[in-house]
């Protein structure tokens, strides 16, 4: 199998990395020059951490259309805010039977992805799929060099539509055995971590952020009392998630499976995770936490809740706020269920109705 990574920051060298450590050819894409300016000069990846040693990338390029040919994986490791984009730029340069994996996703994720591919090439025969959070804490050092601080034990994923999953499962088990293929797309997309923690947590150290203060974005920046705002924003979600008729996996549980340890609550799991304690804050104030986690995360959940008849003031106010502070109206922009057209998809999700032709697991799965 021949692989291209989309991105080269901080979870793209990593997957390039991981995926050379493994004897796997690979080619590494990027916008912007200066991301992979070092990595093409010495040849290769540096990595520290879980992963040591210097891993050979086979092809490094600006050149989407060298990155993406002849290759069986296309692994995006971008924030969720640059997929449009990348979809729209890439569906002229795919072939039959590829497969493309969001990492992560988001919250739907790889509906849009889809939805702009058929768009562009009509029913294509690729497979599109997303996963829950990304597989590595990883951070991108100077030059060409990666800190993989965890690989986790455990990442959930999904393809839209679902039957196509285990097919994927299949082609990549060897390759990634931490990623666990679940039967219910809703299931994975909407236990998105990055959505709970990112814009709250920004939101209430947003002074410091925007006066470049240095600190801890986990390990001060989520106080006792911050995480109680977290907690009862991880109470909305709940309600939408009964309302669908499905397992809300709550933050504690996720750290347990990714992590291997128990807390009981989001206060004690930040301050236990290593991998955050030494994750110093953005030094800006507008950052992929707002707007990626935003308009891919909040605002389709807002979405669905109204479309549900669920009330949501937190996330509501949550949205308002960064929109004010970012300058950009989050709402207008995001995903919603509407312009994804999800509406028929989500009434046949809670009537237990059978959309793809497979039938769905009656327990629902811990997603990571």
């Amino acid at each position: 199998m021949r692989f291209c990574v989309i991105g080269a920051g901080n979870g793209g060298r990593a997957f390039a990395a991981y995926l050379s450590s493994k004897g796997y050819p690979v080619n590494l894409y990027n916008r912007s020059y200066t991301r992979i300016y070092d990595i093409k000069k010495k040849g290769g990846i540096k990595a520290k951490g879980k992963l040591k040693g210097f891993f050979p990338i086979d092809l490094i390029t600006q050149n989407l259309n060298l990155a993406v040919k002849d290759v069986d994986i296309i692994l995006i490791v971008t924030p969720a805010s640059a997929h449009i984009s990348i979809a729209k730029n890439i569906a002229h340069l795919l072939t039959n039977d590829q497969i493309i994996l969001l990492n992560p996703g988001r919250t739907f994720g790889a509906v849009e992805f889809r939805s702009i591919i058929e768009k562009e090439r009509g029913n294509l025969p690729v497979f599109i799929a997303e996963t829950q959070t990304l597989l590595f804490t990883s951070r991108q050092l100077k030059k060409n060099e990666v800190q993989i601080l965890t690989i986790k034990d455990s990442v959930d994923f999904s393809a839209f539509p679902e039957k196509h999953t285990f097919f994927i499962s299949d082609t990549l088990r060897d390759v990634f055995p931490q990623m666990n293929p679940s039967d219910n797309y809703l299931q994975v997309t909407l236990n998105n971590m990055g959505m709970l923690l990112h814009p709250t947590l920004s939101l209430l150290n947003a002074s410091a952020m925007d006066y470049g203060r240095k600190f801890n974005f986990y390990a001060q920046g989520a106080s006792i009392h911050t995480c109680e705002i977290l907690e009862t924003l991880q109470m909305e979600f709940r309600k939408i998630f009964e309302k669908l008729n499905l397992k809300q996996i709550n933050f504690c549980e996720w750290v347990e499976k990714s992590y291997g340890f128990k807390a009981n609550s989001i206060y004690k799991a930040i301050q236990k995770i290593e991998a955050y304690k030494n994750i110093v804050a953005p030094k800006e104030l507008i950052t992929r936490y707002f707007t990626e986690d935003v308009p891919t995360g909040l605002v389709p959940m807002a979405s669905l809740g109204e479309f549900l008849e669920i009330s949501t003031p937190i996330i509501d106010s949550i949205i308002n706020l960064s929109s004010i502070l970012c300058g950009t109206d989050f709402k207008k922009e995001g995903r919603n269920i509407m312009n994804l057209k999800l509406a028929n998809y989500i009434t046949k999700q809670m009537k237990g109705e059978d959309l793809f032709g497979i039938k769905k697991s009656s327990e629902a799965q811990i997603s990571t």
